[in-house]
């Protein structure tokens, strides 16, 4: 590991969030994640999909460039280090970058707790449903490549939830 992420935590007894170096953060709960991925999913008549993980994107690109600005941390191997870290400080699972390069950048998930979920929830999913993991993937390649959100299409290849025993992602220019 190339750097430790430095966790700034904190409660605000107020308003009952939680703070994770400075941004208010859901640490993460997979009955909730699982029941709205479902929603996604079924949300067809208005992109469910799309727009759950262009909001993961959107969301993850934002803190992990200010994570990256405030850590100075210009070195392709201490960003993918952070952002894997990071995937595992929320609770989502472990998620590890593979292949980085300009115009592809793959990675696999060991361990999720959305898939446990839908596992436990339905059985196994007809098709791979982790659309947040898709969008924080975008949001990562995006980031180590100097480009803008919305950068990178991800597709999801193998898929936790259909059996398989890991996912595998791959993120390709547009």
């Amino acid at each position: 590991m190339a750097v430790s992420f430095e966790v700034n935590y904190r409660f605000d007894p107020q308003t009952c969030r939680h703070y994770l170096n400075d941004f208010s953060t859901v640490l993460h709960c997979h009955h909730f994640i699982t029941l709205y991925t479902q929603l996604a999913d079924d949300a067809t008549h208005f992109e469910g999909e799309r727009m759950l993980k262009e909001a993961a994107e959107d969301t993850f690109y934002e803190v992990l460039q200010d994570y990256y600005q405030k850590h100075q941390l210009t070195q392709l191997s201490d960003q993918i280090s952070i952002a894997e870290q990071y995937w595992q400080m929320v609770g989502m699972g472990k998620l590890q970058f593979m292949e980085i390069g300009k115009y592809t950048v793959c990675a696999e998930m060991l361990h999720s707790h959305v898939d446990q979920g839908w596992l436990i929830k339905w059985g196994l999913a007809t098709k791979p449903i982790n659309f947040i993991t898709e969008g924080f993937i975008a949001a990562v390649a995006a980031l180590v490549n100097a480009r803008p959100p919305k950068s990178y299409g991800v597709k999801a290849l193998k898929a936790l939830a259909q059996g398989e025993n890991k996912s595998l992602f791959r993120a390709t220019l547009k």
